[in-house]
């Protein structure tokens, strides 16, 4: 499928996020259509299903210049299968042929949806690429990171569903090369989070470098994390330990460090995470050491020479997708209780975009 430069544009500009108004604070169930020029806010969703296969979906709401224009919708998701293949999933609409509702978390795009009520959420795909549908609960209430303020705009953050659980299924389509369609794949078990995202400000500006994992084994109790390290060096994270709809415990005092750094291209990522936490009842400590590779995904790679012109002044995002393996220690005045099994992480690195010196030209005489 061949996509306009000025689509590409707004797809690059999923990743990159120049947001609005600094009186406006996250709601949980609708977007709040802004009327600043640059309004962004979006629902993201990370889903590893129990084939081995990747799901994430980004349902994004923003006001664009020209030839876009204002209240804008557009879902950009992945699939990765089990074998390792990538398929894009996306679409953007005017208002009208995407909405949402009033009274709760209901947002069409397309033939996209997102929707939630209490502790059920659901996911529908669809396109000629693939088709999926995700029917999910959270027992877990929404966590917040502190909102962020740079020179020129904000960051709020809510982890608004930090801990999913369900079943589903995916089928690709004839763009994925299929004629009609491909097999249904049924999944019983499905792992993930969802997390919500209101800025004003260039991402460079907000975030340097963002890192998440949760426990998707079925062990009892499993592992939630997520790290984000600003441009001047400070952290906020948010970690926890659930059992089922139960928190365990919430570390407050978190010191990570970062391992085995890797580089690929412009961007780097840790390939082990070194945890040592307190929390309200004990003590955490162990490693997260990542296995297997789903996915390095960067957009910049999917565009054209022309294209890639485009962005040549965005920061570039690059999202490093794994399935990895914890092994943690939690002691209490009761006694050391040690916690494995499979986590799904994913580390984001954002790159500001250098400045080419200017070239002097020679005057004429």
């Amino acid at each position: 499928m061949r996509l306009k430069p000025y689509f590409i544009t707004i797809l690059f500009t999923i990743f990159l996020c120049v947001l609005p108004t600094k009186a406006q604070e996250l709601s949980d169930v609708r977007p709040l259509m802004s009327d600043d020029k640059e309004y962004t806010e979006y629902w993201e969703q990370y889903f590893y299903l129990s084939d081995g296969s990747l799901v994430t979906n980004q349902f994004l709401v923003a006001n664009f210049t020209w030839p876009v224009g204002k209240d804008h919708g557009i879902m950009l998701g992945t699939l990765v299968t089990p074998t390792g293949e990538l398929y894009v999933i996306k679409n953007g609409r005017d208002l009208g042929k995407w909405g949402y509702s009033e009274d709760g978390l209901n947002i069409f795009i397309h033939t996209h949806r997102l929707k939630g009520k209490d502790d059920q959420l659901s996911v529908h795909l669809e396109n000629t690429m693939g088709i999926v549908d995700l029917d999910l609960k959270s027992n877990q209430k929404s966590i917040n990171h502190k909102r962020f303020s740079s020179d020129n705009g904000f960051v709020e953050t809510s982890i608004f569903a930090p801990s999913l659980t369900g079943k589903g299924n995916w089928q690709l389509g004839p763009e994925a090369g299929f004629n009609p369609s491909g097999p249904v794949n049924n999944v019983e078990n499905v792992s993930g989070f969802g997390v919500h995202v209101l800025m004003t400000d260039k991402v460079d500006a907000l975030i340097k470098n963002w890192s998440r994992f949760i426990g998707v084994s079925e062990d009892n109790v499993k592992p939630f994390m997520s790290a984000i390290t600003r441009p001047d060096g400070t952290e906020d994270i948010v970690l926890k330990l659930f059992n089922g709809g139960q928190v365990v415990d919430s570390f407050s005092e978190v010191k990570l460090t970062y391992d085995n750094l890797t580089s690929e291209k412009n961007a780097s990522y840790p390939k082990s995470i070194k945890i040592s936490a307190t929390g309200e009842n004990g003590t955490l400590s162990g490693t997260v050491e990542y296995d297997k590779k789903l996915a390095h995904f960067n957009l910049t790679e999917h565009l054209n020479f022309f294209e890639k012109s485009f962005a040549k002044s965005n920061p570039e995002v690059s999202n490093f997708r794994y399935l990895a393996d914890y092994n943690l220690i939690y002691k209490t005045k009761e006694g050391e209780s040690n916690f494995t099994g499979k986590a799904l992480n994913e580390y984001t690195d954002i790159i500001t975009p250098t400045k080419s010196p200017k070239k002097r030209r020679r005057s004429r005489r």
